[in-house]
């Protein structure tokens, strides 16, 4: 079908967006059942949380501290940043523009789903902390998806650069994301539930900017073709 033709860029990139988008809407649906539940989730994030709490050591706290600020809003800012001033220079504005979305929608929605959600923070997550935002989903985990993601995006399928840089680059960035994530609960940040929902919360809004910058593509050429 044409539709999955890999020469056609708005058939491959609409279909990926499409089966990502409905397959993190629904994990991000599951979760958010499960934890509005308060049943056998929620049981299971607090065991895991008092085991990880127990295991805990100064090497591994540093460790893992350094990794969160790696994914920290003020990380996630600088790189929103500087991505944009590079699109910009490269005068790639639809790509700019869809880079600027999906980190300021990223925000957007790690907000709002925690003002919806109203989770409390783990037990280990300190006063001040609590104090400061709710815990579903995790905002580390969300933005650092977002922008490690949109870097390989741009790199491997906007750029298309060589698989020498491609492979490197993807590999380097899921580890840095799933440590991020790791260091969340280690730190008694976040439940693990909260990662995840992060990870599906921004897996399905990457996937509305990468299907709406297909479809902008796909009409520039088309109007460029007439």
């Amino acid at each position: 079908m044409a539709r999955f033709d890999r020469r056609a860029h708005l058939g491959l990139h609409l279909t990926l967006a499409l089966a990502v988008g409905v397959a993190a809407i629904w994990a991000l649906s599951a979760l958010l059942d499960a934890v509005l539940d308060n049943a056998t989730l929620v049981r299971l994030d607090v065991l895991v949380d008092a085991r990880i709490h127990a295991l805990e050591t100064p090497a591994g706290l540093t460790f893992f501290a350094w990794i969160s600020l790696v994914g920290s809003p003020t990380s996630m800012a600088v790189l929103g940043a500087i991505g944009a001033v590079v699109l910009a220079i490269r005068r790639e504005s639809r790509m700019c523009v869809t880079w600027i979305a999906a980190f300021i929608g990223s925000g957007v929605l790690e907000r709002t789903l925690k003002f919806l959600v109203h989770r409390s923070r783990p037990a280990y997550a300190g006063a001040q902390l609590a104090r400061q935002s709710f815990s579903f989903p995790s905002g580390h985990a969300m933005g650092s998806f977002i922008g490690f993601g949109m870097v390989v995006y741009v790199v491997a399928a906007h750029w298309r650069a060589p698989r020498r840089v491609r492979v490197p680059v993807t590999v380097a960035a899921v580890i840095v994301v799933l440590l991020v994530g790791v260091s969340r609960v280690y730190l008694g940040a976040h439940y693990p539930s909260d990662v995840l929902g992060g990870y599906a919360a921004a897996a399905a809004w990457m996937a509305v900017c990468v299907g709406g910058l297909a479809v902008a593509l796909h009409r520039r050429d088309a109007a460029s073709s007439v």
